[in-house]
Formats: structure tokens, sequence, C-alpha cells
């Protein structure tokens, strides 16, 4: 009888290797080099395309019937990983390694790979993955963002992904929002790394050298964006310099993004400069010329300035700035220079403000993140003004700084050669994180309904009838047996608010800036507490990301967790972060917005717009349309940074320099 050859037909490719030409898995060796890092290019014009593109499915969007076969093969693997003894499982898992490393992720050993893990988590921590999970999971491997609902086990998605990818001997970055999450995170799940076979490390501001180096050599590392982005910065400076021996990284591989909007969006701007403090130089009088000069101007005569945005000269100010200039010496006497110092000295003095913008502590000024409300160690604000502010508040000036190299993460991410993550709110920005990463964004479904309910908006006149309507809220919520989560902008917001309760005699718990460190301990404590019932919980951004209320049975009972945001948010993601702290994993809960009609976000609106706010039939849509104005700004300020940095790279390259990365 003649025998029949079988054909295996080639399955369609996944929508990274559409995106990507198929290569092997980015490890340190002889195949990427020592340091495996992507090459910079501009984004590609058909990624443009992503802007305008507006349909229900997504660029890259999952295919059903691979999700299905993956589920399967799990379903099949599962049962089989849990009968093997631990010799058996420890053999086998080596042999999986191994297949991983030289095949990829392809859909059968991911599913073999994801089968072994979900084994560890039921032994380890008795919990059962679901089926979103695995899915979430594999989108990830495939190179997408995921949207996941607050609630729905996102931490464990990111420990699939991340052991899947170290499993196959590649360096894995996880980034998380803040220092505290990257400890927390890591000793939570480094038992079922460790029981797999993986090595894990953390990294906070604080590392010293030879703690990063040693981190950077383990299969895992939590670790912060902007940590890792200056490590990166200091190996090029120290490659640059010949000192390769400094270098601490293995290369930028594969980067695990949590809170992925947090770091791509509302961090895009955000420059990352590597600099050095500049000896003997004294411009601490120069500073405080530019402040002396900067009192004797009167708003709105000789300027206009509003906080959180940039201060702008008028002609009668730069007129008395020049009749100054006539006994002023040296550089003061040119236009440029006396106005771009005049208008720092304005920003310092009137567009930021303490325990909004900074915090001072230990004789040191700090920046306040705007985004997560913490305190962004290591940060300083460039060209004098920090300096400058540190002299508004009494203290020395800081030494002046050269800067040695840049980056920002627009132009940071793109080095990695995968790159995956997930967060809660990702679907808004969907178009420019296709358009500027390649990334495409996928919904998840939920698991279970959800059951948060919109109690509406209510817009007050002034601050103190906002607190006075807050207050009476969280006493009426609380004494039902419920707990209250109030959102504030502020640090200052956060206070003001914390003494009308105190007055009324309301007991609360503060979370702020005040409270954050690298150990979190503070917070951690507050955030124990705030699932009890009865309990009142006053917070910034902090409690927006990445963490966790555990309510207590009898605040289920009667009606879970309410929060009360204070403050309008510039894009609705943010708002949608701190709504979803409520009603999470089928939950009971609800939300509601107490806002001032004074709110910095609805200055955006056209002044004839915001007489309608004293209408209640108009608050919701102008509240709308002042984010999506503001959103249309930040926008267009990050493309327009982007394409800026691309300008200043080929104007360094064509110099015989290249600064920028």
């Amino acid at each position: 009888m003649r025998s029949q050859s079988v054909v295996k037909l080639e399955e369609p490719a996944s929508w990274s290797d559409r995106l990507t030409p198929a290569r092997s898995l980015p490890v340190p060796g002889p195949v990427h080099g020592v340091y495996p890092i992507r090459e910079q290019e501009t984004p590609p014009l058909r990624m443009v395309w992503a802007w305008l593109k507006q349909s229900w499915r997504s660029p890259g969007a999952p295919s059903a019937r691979e999700d299905r076969r993956l589920l399967a093969e799990l379903d099949a693997a599962m049962p089989i990983w849990q009968r093997k003894s631990q010799p058996d499982f420890e053999r086998d898992l080596i042999t999986l390694r191994a297949q991983l490393s030289i095949h990829g992720f392809q859909r059968e050993r991911v599913a073999q790979a994801m089968a072994a893990v979900g084994v560890i988590v039921k032994r380890q921590l008795g919990w059962q993955v679901h089926e979103v999970q695995w899915l979430g999971a594999w989108w990830m491997l495939e190179g997408r963002l995921i949207e996941m609902a607050t609630g729905e086990g996102k931490s464990l998605v990111v420990v699939l992904a991340a052991t899947v990818a170290a499993l196959a001997h590649v360096p894995v970055h996880v980034m998380t929002a803040n220092d505290y999450l990257a400890r927390r995170d890591a000793q939570q799940w480094q038992p079922i790394y460790e029981a797999l076979g993986l090595s894990l490390a953390w990294l906070t501001a604080s590392s010293t050298q030879d703690q990063r180096r040693k981190a950077y050599q383990q299969d895992l590392v939590y670790v912060t964006a902007k940590e890792v982005a200056f490590d990166h910065l200091r190996d090029q400076a120290a490659k640059a310099a010949g000192l390769v021996g400094n270098m601490v990284l293995r290369g930028l591989c594969m980067a695990v993004i949590d809170e992925a909007d947090s770091i791509l969006i509302d961090e895009a701007c955000t420059p990352l400069v590597l600099s050095q403090a500049l000896p003997g130089r004294q411009a601490e009088q120069q500073q405080r010329l530019a402040l002396y000069l900067a009192r004797q101007l009167k708003q709105p005569r000789d300027f206009t300035a509003r906080q959180g945005q940039a201060v702008r000269l008028l002609a009668p100010g730069a007129s008395r700035l020049t009749q100054a200039a006539k006994t002023l010496p040296g550089p003061w006497r040119l236009q440029r220079f006396r106005e771009e110092q005049v208008v720092l000295a304005l920003t310092a003095l009137h567009a930021l403000a303490r325990d909004v913008d900074y915090l001072v502590r230990d004789g040191e000024v700090h920046i306040i993140d705007a985004c997560t409300g913490r305190l962004a160690l290591g940060r300083a604000w460039s060209r004098g003004l920090h300096q400058m502010v540190c002299i508004k508040e009494g203290l020395g000036a800081t030494p002046e700084t050269e800067t040695l190299t840049q980056t920002t993460y627009q132009t940071f991410f793109p080095r990695y050669h995968r790159v995956c993550g997930l967060s809660g709110t990702l679907w808004e920005e969907r178009a420019e994180l296709m358009a500027i990463h390649g990334l495409p964004v996928v919904r998840m479904p939920l698991r279970q309904p959800g059951r948060r309910q919109d109690l509406g908006m209510q817009m007050c006149a002034s601050a103190a009838e906002q607190w006075q309507r807050v207050a009476q809220m969280a006493r009426q919520v609380s004494d039902a047996g419920r707990a209250v989560l109030v959102g504030t902008d502020s640090v200052a917001d956060s206070e003001a608010l914390s003494q009308v309760l105190q007055a009324q005699g309301i007991e609360h718990q503060l979370l702020n800036a005040r409270h954050d460190s690298e150990q979190g301990d503070a917070e951690r404590e507050l955030i124990a507490c705030a699932g009890k019932p009865g309990a009142v919980t006053v917070a910034t951004h902090m409690a927006g990301r990445g963490t966790d209320i555990l309510l207590d049975p009898c605040v289920l009972n009667a009606g879970g967790l309410h929060v009360i945001n204070t403050h309008l948010n510039a894009s609705a993601r943010i708002d949608r972060q701190l709504h979803g702290r409520a009603a999470r994993q089928g939950q009971p809960g609800s939300f509601e917005r107490i806002l001032r009609s004074s709110d910095t976000s609805l200055s955006t609106l056209p002044d004839w717009a915001r007489i309608g706010l004293g209408q209640a039939r108009l608050v919701v849509p102008l509240c709308r349309w002042a984010q999506w104005l503001a959103g249309r700004q930040t926008c267009a300020q990050r493309w327009g940074l982007l394409q800026s940095q691309f300008a200043m790279r080929r104007q360094l390259l064509w110099a015989g320099r290249d600064d920028w990365l």
C-alpha cells in the first residue's frame, strides 16, 4: 500500500510576528550580543493611520480560534502536571525551558508552561487561575497591551506572562508604578518564582551599584520604569567612556509593564536626564536676582500665571524689565536671557504651589508626581527652576548641574526587543499607543457582571461648600456601615478636607505624599484599615493605582465601598482608576463626584461655557468636554515632543554626538 505523506499546514502568524520579522528570543548571547537592544527608529508612517482609525476591532485583535486551542491545551495539560512527582516536575520543567528558548512562544509550549505555573499557584496559594487570566497572559506574550478591569487579578496575569518569558531564559523587567509596589509585589510572588526554579530581585531608588548589578543578573527584576531608564543611561555613559565593567544591565530584552497607561501616557513627556553637579559654579546670586525682579512685577498687569500652566510675560512686564536691565551687569542686558530667567522665577513664585506641586521635607524640596500623588524622589526641575523653588522656601539652593545624556519613555521603550503590559484604563488612549509604540490594545471581558453604581455629579460654588458636602455624604454613608474613600487632587486639598472632617467629629484616615516612603509601612497600615465598617479614608492619587482595599464582610452586606471623587482629572482614565476601587470582582459598590466650579481642569473651557456649570443638566456634558479638550492638548504635546526628539537626535548625529538616547 502506498503511503501518503502528511503535510502540516502552517498556522497564521500571530500579531507580534506580523508586526516584526520572526527572530529568536532576545537573550544575551551570540545572536543578540551581550547587551541586547533595538536600534532607534522613527515611528513608521503606517502607524499614524491608527490616529484616524476608529473601530471596535482593534488592530492586532486576538484570534478566537487560537484562544480556544490554548484553553483546550491548558485543560489537558493541568492534570498531567498535577500528577507529576516533584523530581519529574523539575526534570520536565528543565526540558520545557530548553524547548521555549529554542522555539519561542509557540502556543503548545506556552500552554505547557502556563499549566506548570498554574499548578504551583494552586499549591502555594490555593488560587485557581481563571480563563480571562490565561488569555490575558497569552495576549501579552504576543506583544499587546491589555485593559483588565480593577479586581480581575492583573497581578497574577503579570506573573503568568513574566514567568513564561523567564522560563525561556529571557531577562524580564517587571515594571511597577512606584518603589513600594515593586517591593510588595516581588515579596508576594517570590515563593511562586522560587518553586519554578527562577531567581528574583527587586530594586528601589536607594539601591546601590552592586545591588543593581546583582539584581539584573536574576531571571526577573521588579523595578520602576524610572530606575531601569536611568540605569540604562548610566550604562550608555559608561560604555561611551570605555568603562564597560561599570555597566549593570544585561540589555533591554523584555519589559512587562503594570499600570501601562501611567508610564506610557501620563509620564511619557517626563524628561529623564542624567546629570552631574558642577563644582565651583555659583549661580545662586543670579537666581536670587531673578526672584527679586519677579517680585517687582504685578499680576495681571505684567504677567499671567495659573497653577499648573505656563507663565506668560506681558508687554508691560517686559518693558519694566528693560528699564531695570539698564543698571544690571553682563548677560542681564540681553532680552532673551533676562526674560527667560524672570519667567522661571515667576513660575517658582506663582505656578508651583507647596503641598500641591512639591513637598518640603527634611530641608529639601521633593516634587509630587501629578499622576500618582507620590513623591518623585531624585527628580528635579531643570534650568535653575528647582533652585529658585528652594530659595523661595528659604532653603539653600542645590548645586547646579549639567546634562550628560537624556531620554523619555517615548524613546526609551522602543529600545526593548519585546514590550507588553496591562492596566485598568487603556482603551481611551489605544490610538496613541498604537501610533507611537506599535502596541495594540485589547479589552478583557469581565469575569463577573459589574455592580458598580454611578450616583452622579454635583457642582459646588466654593471649596468650603464642597468640603461640607463631602463631609455630609461621608458621615451618611459611614453611619450605614459602609467604607468610604475620598479622592482629592493634592496634599493641600486632602489636609483641608481632613480639618473639616475633624471639626465635625468624623473619624478618618489621611493618606498623601507625607506618608510616602520606600518601605510603604504607613501606607500599608492605612489601606489595611480602609475596608472596615464605618471607615473614612481621605487620599490623593496614591490610592488610585495598585491599591487593594479588602472589605470586611459587614461592609459588603451594607453595600460595599463608596468612592467620592472631589477633582475632575484632566483624563477620564484617571477618574476611572479611582472609581475602580469600588465594586471589584462583582462586589457591590458605588461612586459619585462632588466638584467645585473653580476646578483647574475646567479652565480649558471657554468663558461662555463655564457659565453653564451652574445648571445641573449641563454639568456632565461640560465636564466631559473639558476632559476631551485637555486630552487633545496633552496628546498633541506628547506627539510634538516625540517629533522634536527625533529632530534633535538627527541634528546631534550630524554633529557627531549621540546625547539623546
